[in-house]
């Protein structure tokens, strides 16, 4: 059954000892038989954390390293001072000195990536690596499981992948091209509730076929694509009844799953975003 509660919350301040600035604490709550993804709202880049009922993190994608204190603003905001494990999606979101840093800083068991990008991995980091390619799966827990549809290494492709929760299923686009659009087209994709939006050029969108073959609840689009998103594309949406979320107007954006439904939480925008010199 479909059930979509939006949440606009309101949570304590309290002093980041990283930069001495305030920062909004986020507890997600997350219990046994829930997960939770977290979309960051940074700058530039597509980065997001994957919560466990067990307290373990994956984060996906890292960002640039000359924006780490975004990122690590948002860690702080949301309690993370571990990470299991690492999802990189695609080429433009490799960045050497930032895996390195956080394998070294969070202590990173697990680097997942296609295998189109094994060898943009700094050597470094080579015994965490974990290739994946279209159809293998990983398991996170016993309702969890992340499964590769698609992994290109063409221009505008990437590593296209769902997370499956009992009945939920988050799809996770990273390629906008013709070839990634056909294979996307034989996969079996109505499950889906909600889709991370792939955004390379603002003359083209997802197409209306492949939307219309996902068609989802909700999607999420994050700021650094926003630019990007043209009117055929937002028409298409609206037309579909889809809730859009975007990280440049929302700012951080949480989803909740559970057994029976999933919830998106929203927070204020003023104490939801990072501000340079704040």
């Amino acid at each position: 059954m479909r059930v979509i509660l939006l949440a606009v919350l309101s949570f304590l301040l309290m002093t980041s000892n990283a930069y001495g600035m305030k920062v909004p604490k986020v507890n997600l709550h997350i219990s046994q038989e829930e997960y939770a993804l977290s979309f960051l709202p940074v700058e530039k880049g597509e980065v997001a954390v994957l919560h466990l009922a067990s307290g373990n993190h994956y984060l996906i994608n890292t960002g640039s390293f000359k924006d780490r204190r975004q990122l690590y603003y948002y860690f702080n905001q949301i309690h993370i001072g571990t990470i299991k494990g690492l999802i990189i999606t695609e080429k433009n979101e490799v960045d050497v000195r930032m895996i390195v840093e956080l394998v070294k800083k969070f202590g990173i068991e697990e680097i997942i990536v296609g295998k189109s990008l094994e060898t943009l991995m700094p050597k470094r980091v080579s015994r965490y690596l974990h290739t994946i390619q279209e159809d293998q799966t990983c398991t996170f827990s016993d309702e969890l499981t992340m499964r590769a549809l698609h992994e290109g290494n063409e221009k505008r492709e990437g590593l296209d992948f769902s997370f499956t929760f009992f009945q939920h299923r988050f799809l996770w686009l990273s390629s906008q091209s013709s070839h990634a659009e056909g294979v996307l087209l034989s996969k079996p994709l109505k499950n889906v509730n909600i889709v991370k939006l792939p955004v390379h050029a603002k003359s083209e969108g997802m197409s209306h076929r492949l939307l219309k073959h996902v068609d989802p609840q909700t999607a999420i689009l994050y700021r650094s694509k926003e630019r990007l998103l043209n009117g055929e594309m937002l028409e298409a949406i609206n037309e579909a009844w889809i809730d859009l979320y975007l990280t440049g107007q929302h700012g951080l954006i949480a989803v909740k799953f559970n057994r029976r439904n999933y919830e998106v939480l929203t927070f204020d925008q003023e104490d939801g975003v990072f501000k340079e010199g704040g």
